[in-house]
């Protein structure tokens, strides 16, 4: 019994240690009225192989979970005339971005991505996963959020449950909603 209880306790912990190991990060670029975006689309390069280094079964993993969150904030999926266009990267190896304004919105490469500080370069560890929400009508970024620490003794851990935990917690910092709830 007492073996039993301690094989528990010492999954919790481990559990638990893991859970903190993710630190979470985001920014929203001011005085913007978000309550007029009630739908999102998804950036045309997350659905083909442009980037090569991510597989599609982990686009897919990431996706369906922003997805989750967007839909759980009362936002809609449309293929015409969306408020936002979502975007987001995983980094499988530590690198930076660029922050600047006005940027290319489809697509974020290692040392370029659309960012809300033109000033500021970003440094992203190896197990980070970036999600950009920009405004279709002026083609910047209105907020990013980021997770990192998603690693594992094989690299970028793509455990479901841990890139689903992961993008909870970016959207934990997230503080609209699209419907009245």
């Amino acid at each position: 019994m007492n073996r039993l209880f301690f094989v528990a306790a010492l999954a919790l912990a481990t559990s638990l240690t893991q859970a903190q190991m993710i630190t979470v990060d985001s920014e929203l670029r001011p005085n913007i009225d978000f309550s007029h975006y009630k739908s999102y689309v998804w950036a045309s390069q997350l659905d083909n192989k442009l980037d090569p280094a991510n597989s599609l079964i982990l686009k897919k993993q990431v996706q369906d979970a922003v997805g989750y969150a967007l839909d759980g904030r009362g936002y809609t999926f449309v293929s015409q005339s969306p408020d936002l266009l979502v975007n987001f990267q995983v980094f499988d190896k530590p690198t930076t971005i660029k922050g600047y304004v006005g940027a290319d919105a489809t697509y974020v490469t290692p040392g370029e991505g659309p960012g809300l500080n033109s000033d500021k370069d970003i440094s992203v560890n190896a197990g980070t996963i970036l999600v950009n929400l920009v405004d279709t009508r002026t083609d910047q970024v209105v907020w990013q959020g980021l997770a990192s620490g998603l690693t594992s003794s094989n690299g970028f851990d793509r455990q479901k449950g841990r890139v689903r935990e992961a993008v909870n917690l970016i959207f934990n910092k997230y503080p609209y909603r699209a419907d009245k709830f």
